[in-house]
């Protein structure tokens, strides 16, 4: 089962199972991940499970932006919506996330390509 690890010094001070098609992320009561953090929008980020539209029973998990003030980075990097692999580093706000997801198929390692 994939997770969010929360991060702090490279301890992992709380996690949350990825256990619904959309998770959201922020500030506000209501979200399925709240942070208490100025810097996190109320409605800050959210994960997304999707299915494969070509290969039955997969499904990939993405990050997406919700126009959050101080924006969402994956790996560094601001984005708006990116597919998350094993081990990204996720930051909202001043928090640092862990994208854990050891069950998910490398399907880099499974293609053949021939040329």
């Amino acid at each position: 089962m994939a997770y969010l690890a929360l991060v702090v010094e490279d301890v992992v001070i709380n996690k949350w199972d990825i256990s619904e098609e959309v998770m959201i992320i922020g500030r506000a009561v209501d979200c399925d991940i709240q942070i208490d953090d100025q810097s996190v929008s109320s409605k800050h980020a959210r994960i997304l499970v999707e299915s494969e539209p070509y290969m039955e029973s997969v499904q990939s998990i993405y990050l997406e932006d919700l126009k959050s003030t101080n924006g969402t980075e994956l790996n560094g990097v601001k984005i708006e919506k990116e597919k998350l692999k094993n081990n990204d580093s996720i930051k909202v706000g001043f928090n640092l996330f862990r994208f854990i997801n050891s069950e998910s198929p490398d399907l880099n390692d499974t293609a053949v390509i021939i040329s």
